[in-house]
């Protein structure tokens, strides 16, 4: 059922409660009103037929009596029984069985009796033509109430139509947003009409269908971001392989072939130098060799770091850290992991977040290196029960701090952040205190299933 006859349902059972209860009320009222008025009658009716009955003969007198024509009054010579008063003798129309079963009042009689104690006189007080007379009163009033009912209804018909009326129009544009069509149209539209409440809600919506859009907008400028970073990580990628990797390929090809032509055409006046040569070319071979290897696990490590599947993150951490350390002994390093009110530690994180807390680390000690030329560089990595606080410190020369840091970074930096927003987490760069660089990140810890938001 619609709101609108819901609403109209209520006021037609109010209406019809209040018929209910008025006509109770009446129906009590009017039977005291009968019986008051059959009593007084009877007294008008002994009082006059005791002076009638004084004039002359009881038969005289009873007709007599009847001429005067007393309502609700009968006279009956003697004790003789009462007839019903018919439809003819009544001055209105009967009124149905029902109703005047509801009256619940009686004919009444009383006897006029004379000196020896003989009746005289029978005075009847029948209350058919008051019942008649309050039915129709009755039905006048249920009628008009009726028509004031029907005509309250129609009035609140067309009230509740206009009042709900930008319902429809708060409807259109909930399946525009469910359509992913975030255009709230005119602003008005969604007013309400002055109703209060339905002003809030169209406010609501349209609050909503603004940020919505905003936050469209926004995934299209992230998925942009995330093409090109991928994009320039295949071109590097694509680059290292060719100028390195394909480099290396063909100089073991041209050093593999020169050995397999001295092998198989021996020469004894040369055996001496043709040894030499095929040694030497195939040290050669080894030395590239190595370094196909070398640069093949530098591409595997950038893809994604090996050490992460064979060991604990915080041991993954501690590697990294030494790695960098046996590369950089000049600059100072440190590592600090705490736990608190984690039962399971960092080690307990699940894939993803353990990823993007290494990948954190590992690409703010690559920017902190190539940009910063720090001595001292500190990783520090604290689990909460609900979130993960990752920071990176160096004394560099830094760069000035504003909101949108992250954006004036390269894509290493760019990337974090989208990582990191794309987990509901918050990350921030800036100044350290005054001298070098700060890059610091929160990230929430959620049940397994994170995979599916990353």
């Amino acid at each position: 059922m619609s709101l609108r006859m819901r609403m109209l349902a209520l006021i037609g059972l109010f209406l019809a409660l209040l018929a209910v209860a008025g006509a109770a009320v009446m129906i009590a009222n009017a039977r005291d009103a009968v019986r008051a008025e059959m009593a007084s009658a009877l007294d008008l009716g002994i009082a006059v037929g005791r002076a009638e009955a004084g004039q002359g003969a009881i038969p005289d007198t009873v007709a007599a009596l009847d001429r005067l024509g007393l309502r609700h009054l009968r006279f009956i010579a003697g004790d003789a029984p009462a007839e019903p008063l018919g439809d003819d003798d009544a001055g209105h129309a009967s009124a149905p069985g029902w109703f005047a079963a509801l009256i619940g009042v009686a004919p009444q009689a009383r006897a006029l009796t004379g000196a020896d104690g003989r009746v005289l006189l029978t005075v009847i007080a029948e209350p058919e033509d008051e019942v008649a007379e309050v039915w129709e009163d009755m039905r006048d009033l249920a009628l008009a109430m009726l028509v004031a009912g029907l005509l309250l209804l129609g009035a609140a018909w067309a009230a509740v139509g206009r009042a709900l009326a930008p319902l429809a129009r708060i409807e259109a544009g909930l399946q525009r947003l469910r359509e992913g069509r975030y255009e709230t149209g005119e602003r008005d539209g969604l007013a309400g009409d002055g109703v209060p409440e339905l002003v809030r809600l169209g406010t609501g919506i349209t609050a909503l269908a603004e940020e919505l859009a905003a936050a469209g907008r926004e995934n299209r400028r992230l998925g942009q971001r995330l093409i090109e970073a991928q994009d320039h990580e295949r071109r590097d990628i694509a680059r290292e392989i060719h100028d390195e990797l394909g480099a290396a390929l063909f100089a073991i090809k041209v050093d593999a072939g020169r050995i397999l032509r001295l092998s198989e055409e021996p020469k004894p006046e040369a055996f001496i130098s043709e040894r030499v040569e095929i040694a030497g070319r195939a040290r050669a071979v080894l030395s590239m060799a190595a370094d196909v290897h070398r640069l093949s696990r530098r591409i595997l490590v950038r893809l994604r770091p090996a050490m992460l599947d064979q060991l604990p993150l915080g041991e993954a951490l501690s590697g990294l850290v030494d790695e960098w350390a046996r590369r950089e002994p000049e600059v100072r390093w440190s590592l600090d992991v705490a736990e608190d009110g984690a039962p399971a530690g960092i080690d307990g994180l699940d894939e993803v977040l353990r990823l993007t807390v290494f990948r954190l680390a590992q690409e703010s000690l690559v920017n902190a290196l190539r940009h910063a030329r720090p001595t001292c560089v500190s990783v520090s990595v604290r689990r909460w029960t609900d979130r993960v606080e990752v920071e990176v410190t160096d004394d560099g020369p830094g760069f000035r701090e504003g909101p949108s840091a992250a954006e004036r970074g390269g894509l290493g930096i760019s990337g974090m952040a989208e990582r990191v927003r794309a987990l509901g987490g918050e990350l921030s760069i800036g100044p350290n205190g005054g001298q070098g660089t700060r890059v610091a990140a929160c990230l929430p810890c959620v049940p397994a299933g994170l995979e599916d938001v990353a």
